[in-house]
């Protein structure tokens, strides 16, 4: 099976300049990067990257171009192997632009501690007015003893397996070739320093296991299930950045309202005299009752609207509405009058 061309899988001419080359990849690179493809493409992306990151090795290279140009894919083939091909290129500097220092070939991140989940439950009515929650719960904080440094009144010296840098190179080979790899150091966590004396509090490692308190304030209309996150609110690390919070709302279902997105939803009895006569009602709202007319003659299930009354948008989007179903309630039970009554009255509708 014949290669592809390696410009048209770039999407360049054999006459744009080494930049608009370089502009063309990095845009595929981010958008085929192996990390970054759904769990059911993570081969076809891999098999994208590799074509992709093979082009640009020779399409940026003066003399492998050149060649390229000249001889095509059969004979440029036979001069060059893969590991030819990727030797010389900068595939480093420019996984660095498009990902992050550190980046070589893979995706690379400053340490930085766990994400934690919390649970909150709260009633339905301070889902409605919003309120503020105070959570305690433990993790892993800085040690205030050794400031976080882990040495013995705060005493370090240079880290020797990094130099003092914080980093180290390591070489990798990988399916586009064999490339430079920045890492933090592992014996020193990317500080460059390691306790000369380890602190008697957290052992040298910088962190210890603590109860914290953290107010939550929860807004208006929040719905079951929704997160809210704190950040910087999960774990400490030493020498990193702390992970989040994920406060995930779970709130006890109302007896009376059913929420449908940001309206509400609730069945409402009435009797026999009062749908066939007409009345005033009052309903039950979230916010305190209202009044509304019933017309005489009523049919029973209808639904009514309140505009208003629902749930205010989370968002400040606007507040739902309530929807009122209206039911007649038939007495399970009745008096000697009432029976004597609703004979009369069905005599009356025979007549």
């Amino acid at each position: 099976m014949s290669k592809k061309d390696y410009y048209e899988i770039l999407g360049v001419g054999k006459n744009d300049s080494p930049e608009e080359i370089k502009k063309a990849y990095k845009k595929l690179a981010l958008k085929f990067h192996p990390d970054r493809a759904p769990e059911d493409k993570k081969k076809e992306y891999e098999e994208k990257f590799k074509e992709m990151s093979e082009a640009y090795a020779v399409l940026n290279d003066p003399e492998k171009k050149r060649d390229y140009d000249k001889f095509g894919h059969n004979s440029f083939d036979q001069r060059y192997s893969q590991e030819d091909i990727f030797r010389d290129s900068d595939f480093s500097s420019i996984f660095e632009e498009i990902f992050g220092r550190g980046f070589g070939g893979f995706s690379s991140r400053e340490k930085r501690g766990n994400d934690l989940q919390y649970d909150l439950t709260i009633s339905f009515e301070e889902s409605v007015k919003g309120v503020k929650k105070e959570i305690e719960f433990a993790k892993n904080v800085s040690c205030k003893k050794c400031s976080g440094t882990g040495a013995k009144n705060m005493d370090v010296k240079s880290c020797e397996k990094c130099k003092g840098r914080g980093r180290r190179i390591t070489t990798i080979r990988t399916p586009f070739g064999v490339m430079n790899r920045e890492q933090i150091c592992d014996a020193c966590s990317g500080k460059g320093e390691i306790p000369k004396i380890n602190c008697e509090e957290c052992y040298g490692k910088g962190i210890v296991k603590q109860k914290v308190k953290f107010t939550i304030d929860i807004p208006p209309g929040i719905d079951n299930g929704n997160v809210l996150i704190v950040e910087g609110g999960g774990e400490e690390i030493k020498n990193g950045e702390s992970g989040d919070l994920q406060v995930v709302i779970r709130i006890i279902p109302h007896k009376l309202f059913h929420r449908d997105g940001d309206d509400l939803q609730m069945v409402h009895y009435i009797s026999f005299p009062q749908a066939a006569l007409g009345s005033k009602i009052e309903i039950p709202t979230p916010y305190g009752k209202t009044k509304i007319k019933i017309s005489p003659g009523f049919i029973s299930g209808t639904m009514i609207r309140i505009k208003g009354k629902g749930m205010e948008n989370v968002n400040r989007y606007g507040t739902g509405d309530l929807y009122v179903r209206i039911n007649i309630k038939t007495p399970s039970k009745l008096s000697s009058q009432q029976k004597k009554l609703l004979k009369e009255l069905e005599k009356l509708e025979e007549d």
